[in-house]
C-alpha cells in the first residue's frame, strides 16, 4: 500500500491520533529555536494540521504541505486560519512551493522522512535547501525503529542524514532523542534540527544560489567557485588584499583548474550537457593533453619543469585564463544584475619558457583575479559546509549529462573530485631526523623537549585529518605518546608559544641549513599556505603566521584543544636554548 492512500483511506484515525498530542509535546526541542513572530514556517507533510495552527497562532506565516487530500480536508475544517496556506504537494521536488517564490525560516518535517525513498532523498534534502532562508533551519524527525508494513516506509539514520546534508551546506545545529509518544513498543524519534551557517553580508546566500539555482552550461561555473574556495582553504597566503576585494594570482587560478580537471577529462567524465557531445571543453588542447604524464600533485608551488613540458604547461595555463575570462567570469553575475561578480586584470602572454618554476612571479605573470571581500571571507570561514555542497552539484551535473549512464559514474566522479592533497608523506622529514642522528646531533620532542631515540614519530602541528598540508614547515618531530595523546586535536596558542624555540630549532637543523634551494622551497610553501607571510620571512614571522591560522581553525572548524602535561621525566631531558 501507498503512503497517500493510506492516508487518504484511514484519515479520520490518524488525525485523532496526531490531535491528541500537543505542539511542546511533540517539539520541545523547537521551542528555543523558533523565529522572530511574523517568519514565514514550511511545513512539510502538515497532517492533521496540529503544528501548522500552532504556528499560526504564534503569528507566523505558514505553507502547509499535505499531499492527502482526506488530510487537508479535515485539517482545514478543524484549523481553520488566514496563516495557514495549504498546498497540496510533496517531496522530493516541491514543485508547488518553488511556484510560491518564497524561502523560510524554518522548514518543519514531523513524521515524514521515513517515507521518503532513499533514492529521493538526496534530491529531497537539495530542494529544502535551496527553499531555506539565511540562517534558517530544517527540523527533521526521525522514526527508530521497525517500520509499519501498512504504508510505504524506509529505514533512516541520523548518520546518512548528517553525512547527506553536509553536501548542501546545512549543518546539525542540534539533536533530541525522545520516546514514541503514542507508546508504541520499539519505537523511538530522534530530531536533528540543521541550519545554514550565515555570514551575515549575503555572500553565503549569494553562494548558495549560484551552486543550486543559477542556470550552467557546463561544469565551469561550479569548478570556479571551487578552485575559489580551495585557494581560499589552503593557498590563502598567495592573496592579496584590497579595500572591497582580494586578488589572486590568475596563474594560481589556472593551475588549480588544471588541477581539479585533469583528472575529470582523462576519466571520460562530461562536462557539458549532451547537445554538445562531441564538442571537447574548450581548454582541452594539444597543450592539455600533453601533460597527461603528470600527476595532479606535481602541479604545486615550488616544483620546476623543463623542455616539452616547461612549454606545455605554460601554453596550457594561458588557454586556461583565456577561458576562465570568457566564459565562467562572464556568466557568473549578481542577482538580477548585468554586473559580473568577479573581475579579471590580465596581462599580456609572455614568450614560452624552456625552463619554469612555479613559484609567486611566475603565477602573478597571468594576470590579476579580483574576488569581492564578502564571498572570500565567506570561502574561508565556511568552507568545510561550501565544498561539499559545490562537489555534489559538480556530480549532478555529470550525472545529468551523461543521462542513463549518470546513476552509475557516481562513485567514479566523487573519487576524481576528491582534491590531490599532498600525500601524507612525513619520509622526508624522518630522512631529516636520521641525517641528524648520524651526524651526532640530538633531536627532541618539540612538544615536551624529550630528547628522542629510535622510536619516534612525526607530527602534523595542524592536524592532516583536518586540515591536509604536508608542508615541511607543519611537520614536527614528536615522541610516540605525546603524538597519540595529540591525535586529531589543535594544539593551543600556550603550547605553540611554548614550543616556539623548539620548532624553530628544528627547522634550522632540518631544512633551513641544508641549502639554498631548500630554503626556499620551505618558506615558498609556508608563504602560500599561511597568513601574513611575505618575501624575506623568518622563522619567527612563520610562528607568528602559524598562530594566527591555528586560530582560524579552532573557529572554523571547531576542533579540540590540546597541549602537552608537564611530566617530571621531560623537564629533565629537555635541552637548553639559553
Amino acid at each position: 500500500m501507498q503512503t497517500i492512500p493510506h492516508y487518504d483511506q484511514n484519515a479520520e484515525q490518524v488525525v485523532s491520533q496526531y490531535e491528541s498530542l500537543t505542539f511542546e509535546h511533540v517539539h520541545p526541542v523547537l521551542l528555543d529555536l523558533l523565529p522572530p513572530p511574523g517568519a514565514t514556517i514550511l511545513d512539510v507533510g502538515a497532517g492533521s494540521g496540529r503544528d501548522a495552527a500552532w504556528f499560526a497562532a504564534k503569528e507566523y506565516e505558514v505553507v502547509a504541505v499535505e499531499p492527502s487530500e482526506a488530510m487537508r480536508t479535515l485539517a482545514r475544517q478543524r484549523h481553520p486560519s488566514q496563516r495557514i496556506h495549504w498546498v497540496a504537494d510533496s517531496l522530493p521536488d516541491l514543485a508547488q512551493v518553488r511556484r510560491l517564490g518564497l524561502r523560510f525560516e524554518l522548514i518543519l518535517l514531523s513524521a515524514v522522512w521515513m517515507h521518503v525513498p532513499p533514492a529521493a532523498r538526496q534530491r529531497a534534502l537539495r530542494r529544502l535547501a535551496t527553499l531555506l532562508s539565511p540562517n534558517g533551519r530544517v527540523a527533521i524527525s526521525l522514526r527508530i525503529g521497525p517500520p509499519d508494513t501498512g504504508r510505504a516506509m524506509y529505514e533512516v539514520t541520523l548518520p546518512e542524514l548528517t553525512a547527506m546534508a553536509r553536501q548542501f551546506g546545512l549543518r546539525v545545529v542540534c539533536t533530541d532523542d525522545s520516546a514514541d509518544r503514542l507508546g508504541r513498543p520499539g519505537i523511538s524519534w530522534t530530531t536533528a534540527v540543521l541550519g545554514l551557517p550565515d555570514d551575515g553580508l549575503g555572500a553565503l546566500p549569494l553562494l548558495r544560489h549560484l551552486i543550486l539555482t543559477d542556470s550552467k552550461a557546463s561544469t565551469y561555473k561550479i569548478a570556479l567557485l571551487r578552485i575559489l574556495a580551495r585557494i581560499a582553504d589552503t593557498a590563502a597566503g598567495a592573496a592579496r588584499h584590497e579595500a572591497e576585494s582580494v586578488v589572486l594570482p590568475m596563474g594560481l587560478v589556472a593551475l588549480f583548474w588544471l588541477r581539479m580537471y585533469k583528472p575529470l577529462i582523462e576519466g571520460g567524465l562530461p562536462q557539458m550537457p549532451p547537445n554538445r557531445a562531441g564538442t571537447a571543453p574548450g581548454f582541452v588542447t594539444d597543450n592539455f593533453t600533453a601533460l597527461r604524464l603528470l600527476r595532479p600533485v606535481d602541479l604545486r608551488a615550488g616544483m620546476d619543469f623543463h623542455d616539452d613540458i616547461a612549454r606545455h604547461l605554460h601554453a596550457s595555463l594561458w588557454e586556461i585564463s583565456r577561458l576562465i575570462r570568457e566564459m565562467p567570469v562572464k556568466y557568473l553575475r549578481w542577482p538580477a544584475s548585468d554586473e559580473n561578480i568577479f573581475h579579471i586584470k590580465h596581462q599580456r602572454r609572455t614568450s614560452t619558457p624552456s625552463r619554469l618554476r612555479i613559484d609567486d612571479p611566475f603565477l602573478w605573470s597571468f594576470g590579476e583575479f579580483h574576488v569581492p571581500l564578502p564571498i572570500w571571507d565567506a570561502l574561508r570561514h565556511y568552507n568545510v559546509w561550501v565544498e561539499p555542497v559545490l562537489v555534489a552539484e559538480w556530480v549532478r551535473l555529470m550525472e545529468s549529462y551523461a543521462g542513463q549512464l549518470g546513476p552509475t559514474i557516481s562513485q567514479t566522479a566523487y573519487s576524481l573530485l576528491a582534491w590531490a592533497d599532498p600525500e601524507r608523506d612525513t619520509r622526508f622529514a624522518r630522512a631529516a631526523v636520521e641525517r641528524l642522528r648520524h651526524q651526532g646531533k640530538s633531536v627532541y620532542c618539540v612538544w615536551s623537549g624529550q630528547r628522542l631515540k629510535s622510536d619516534y614519530d612525526i607530527d602534523h602541528c595542524f592536524p592532516f585529518a583536518a586540515w591536509p598540508c604536508g608542508d615541511a614547515w607543519n611537520l614536527m618531530p614528536a615522541s610516540k605518546r605525546i603524538n597519540n595523546e595529540k591525535s586529531n586535536r589543535l594544539v593551543t596558542h600556550t603550547a605553540l608559544e611554548q614550543a616556539s624555540e623548539r620548532i624553530a630549532a628544528w627547522w634550522e637543523d632540518a631544512f633551513l641549513s641544508t641549502g639554498t634551494d631548500a630554503r626556499h622551497q620551505f618558506f615558498l610553501e609556508a608563504e602560500q599556505t599561511l597568513p601574513m607571510l611575505e618575501a624575506a620571512a623568518s622563522p619567527a614571522d612563520l610562528i607568528d603566521a602559524m598562530k594566527v591560522q591555528r586560530i582560524r581553525l579552532a573557529k572554523d572548524q571547531g576542533l579540540r584543544p590540546w597541549e602537552p602535561v608537564a611530566r617530571k621525566e621531560q623537564l629533565v631531558l629537555a635541552p637548553d636554548f639559553g
